[in-house]
């Protein structure tokens, strides 16, 4: 095999895309193959008559570090969100921010009558249980057994922590581990959601931008063997190695020779879902970039936000977008009297009209989070197969970075003896 065969990327999620920088990094040859038309996997967006859809509500963090050593912010700007939320109870709209950033922001949703100060209390306890969690320390239990023990009202659980928590973790239920949950809140804490100038598929783009003459598009791949991978033409592609970052039921698929169909049905990964419905508005409906949370417990929507109050190139000049993010679990085949149901609702959260928006599109990611832990163990692999993916830990756009990066390193440092591949 010549010392030129590259290494054979499959996928170009965010997991794919940093495996090439780190291999181009290194100077390997490698090529990504990808069966779509795009970068990005799960991650990105649509453009609708100008307006930029995301697939379903996602944000960036300003402390996801391993994304910002690929893509800095000179050449791809983020703009923030306003840290906490405008929870509507049904009846009133109350705003909920931490108080450790704006000490008095904090009294309106206590003498409102949505938090009590057992809740202030609960959420101290709950930031420095986040910090012993972020060195390891994980507290048993679900996510929802622990805001229980810590402290927190009923009335704070019910309208924020689950319906915020459980739009991140696309589980009302909130049956993540506490450990996750903590690490989620920590990176909350600590960072603040943003929205990056052109969409989240302006983060992906820019990613592949440096390696994007070596990513094949339109390549599904059926098979692998030793040092080759086989399309589904029957194209064999010669392989120095291969890195399989791709969604975890296509790497079981790849790794076992397994069609999704004839994979057990208790051995199959289970998926959480997220829709997102995008409206143009005459006017602007959010004057502010905070998002407004469902918190009266009734209804299909989540949260409400809009993308053209965050940043810019995301709607033609002078004209307004909206984002309605569903609950977990909710609607994914919507009629149009769903749509203005649904435009109903989200109007009255953030009080006003509906009549003139004009739906643009709707984005559903059927497989957007696995659900269920992440494997206690990488996978095992054959020799010079690697396999990359946010599902092997807890889901990231920063943890599907650092995946692809290390298996990268993985398959071009050799091991040292005993240690595990």
């Amino acid at each position: 095999m010549s010392s030129e065969t590259p290494i054979l990327i499959i996928g170009a999620g965010l997991a794919g895309l940093a495996a090439g920088r780190e291999l181009d990094r290194r100077g390997h040859p490698f090529r990504v193959l990808e069966r779509s038309d795009r970068v990005g996997g799960r991650l990105g967006s649509i453009n609708v008559d100008g307006f930029v859809c995301d697939l379903g509500f996602q944000v960036s963090m300003s402390n996801y570090r391993v994304l910002e050593s690929l893509v800095d912010r000179v050449s791809l700007r983020r703009d923030p969100f306003i840290p906490g939320a405008v929870v509507w109870t049904g009846t009133d709209r109350i705003r909920v921010v931490d108080p450790r950033r704006a000490p008095l922001g904090a009294f309106q949703a206590v003498f409102r009558g949505l938090a009590g100060w057992r809740d202030l209390r609960a959420a101290a306890r709950c930031r420095r249980a986040a910090v012993r969690a972020a060195s390891g320390a994980d507290p048993a239990g679900s996510a929802d057994r622990f805001i229980r023990d810590v402290g927190f009202s009923e009335r704070f659980r019910e309208a924020f922590l689950r319906p915020f928590f459980g739009g991140v973790f696309l589980d009302e239920s909130l049956s993540v581990s506490a450990g996750r949950f903590l690490r989620t809140l920590d990176r909350f804490s600590r960072g603040t959601a943003e929205l990056p100038r052109g969409g989240m598929q302006a983060i992906a783009d820019a990613m592949a931008t440096p390696i994007l003459d070596r990513i094949d598009f339109g390549r599904n791949i059926e098979a692998f063997d030793a040092g080759a991978v086989v399309l589904d033409d029957g194209a064999r592609l010669d392989a120095a190695g291969i890195i399989i970052a791709t969604d975890q039921d296509t790497s079981k698929r790849l790794l076992h020779g397994l069609r999704d169909h004839e994979a057990e049905d208790d051995d199959r990964p289970r998926w959480a879902s997220t829709v997102a419905i995008h409206f143009e508005t005459p006017a602007a409906t959010i004057l502010e970039p905070i998002i407004f949370l469902n918190g009266s417990g009734s209804g299909d929507v989540n949260l409400v936000a809009s993308s053209t109050a965050v940043t810019d190139d995301v709607a033609p000049a002078g004209r307004h977008s909206l984002t309605v993010s569903l609950r977990p679990g909710g609607p994914t085949d919507l009629a149009p009297a769903d749509l203005e149901r649904i435009g109903r609702t989200a109007a009255a959260m953030i009080g006003v009209e509906s009549t003139k928006w004009r739906h643009l599109a709707t984005t559903t990611i059927h497989r957007a989070l696995p659900i269920g832990p992440p494997p206690a163990t990488r996978p095992e692999t054959p020799d010079r197969i690697e396999i990359a993916g946010d599902w092997l830990g807890e889901p990231s756009i920063d943890a599907a970075v650092q995946s692809g990066i290390e298996a990268a390193i993985r398959l071009t440092e050799p091991s040292t003896p005993g240690e595990p591949r």
